[in-house]
């Protein structure tokens, strides 16, 4: 289900310079980031706007092509303006056009999941999965798009380690706030985290999310970017002892980072093309 996203009220709060009107039809195409299928009196009770203006935002965003509505059930889902804006722009960038072959490669190595991820908000989304051929032990089955918790997973944590330290300061009191007496053992793991990170390069958790799920996570920073990557290889407890993921699976990880950002570091910059008078 969608998490809660901000009240009218949080929205003015946020600070001068702020567009009311585009915000919040922003925040109504945030509601759908798990992909699910909402209807209007869903998206007033999530977003804390009057029916009213959610009725006309969302007329107006299928309209665009940036919702659409599902014929059986006559909710709204995400458009295909939304879907074809976020695959162009990450093929613009390179990043998944060239991390794609070696996540494959060493999901095949390993026969786990291999994951690459950015920071949305309080959680991380999902951008790119690469499943083993062999799916007969697969117990990780997220897709692209999923959202998962920061502070619960060694990709959260991976996450929040590599953002900046401005950044950061916000996201922690965030998951104050949003965690409440849950926050002690989070801000607990992310003190780990940051010690593990610093000592070993790489974030490993044991059976996270109260599944028999474990993993470990690199983070990254593209040049001339400020925004934080994160991959992570995850899979069945058994199959990922903490001597494993500390001997080989982390160091391998961390290798393949390192030679993502080699391959984009020697890759052609993007050509810039001049726009055209209207």
């Amino acid at each position: 289900m969608a998490t809660h996203v901000k009240t009218p009220d949080q929205l003015q709060e946020s600070g001068t310079g702020l567009v009311h009107s585009l915000a919040k039809g922003l925040e109504i195409l945030s509601c759908f980031s798990e992909g699910e299928l909402l209807g209007n009196q869903q998206l007033v009770e999530l977003t804390g706007l009057p029916k009213a203006t959610v009725s006309r935002l969302t007329s107006t965003l299928v309209k665009l092509g940036y919702l659409q509505v599902d014929p059986r059930s006559r909710k709204l889902a995400m458009g295909a303006r939304v879907l074809g804006l976020g695959v162009s722009v990450q093929r613009k960038l390179g990043l998944q056009r060239i991390a794609r072959p070696h996540m494959e490669a060493l999901s095949q190595r390993f026969g786990l999941t291999v994951t690459m991820g950015t920071r949305d908000r309080l959680s991380v989304v999902l951008l790119e999965v690469c499943r083993p051929p062999s799916l007969a032990s697969l117990v990780v089955n997220f897709d692209a798009g999923t959202h998962l918790p920061l502070s619960q997973t060694s990709l959260g944590l991976a996450s929040l380690v590599n953002t900046p330290v401005k950044d950061r300061e916000q996201v922690i009191e965030g998951l104050r706030k949003q965690l409440g007496d849950q926050w002690v053992e989070a801000r607990n793991r992310i003190e780990r985290a940051h010690q593990e990170h610093e000592r070993y390069g790489y974030i490993v958790s044991q059976r996270s999310l109260g599944r028999d799920v474990s993993g470990v996570a690199v983070g990254m920073v593209p040049m001339g970017s400020n925004t934080p990557y994160v991959f992570h290889m995850a899979g069945p407890s058994n199959q990922m002892p903490l001597s494993l993921m500390r001997s080989d699976m982390g160091p391998a990880l961390k290798q393949m980072v390192q030679d993502i950002q080699a391959e984009m570091r020697a890759a052609r910059p993007p050509k810039l093309v001049v726009p055209k008078e209207f």
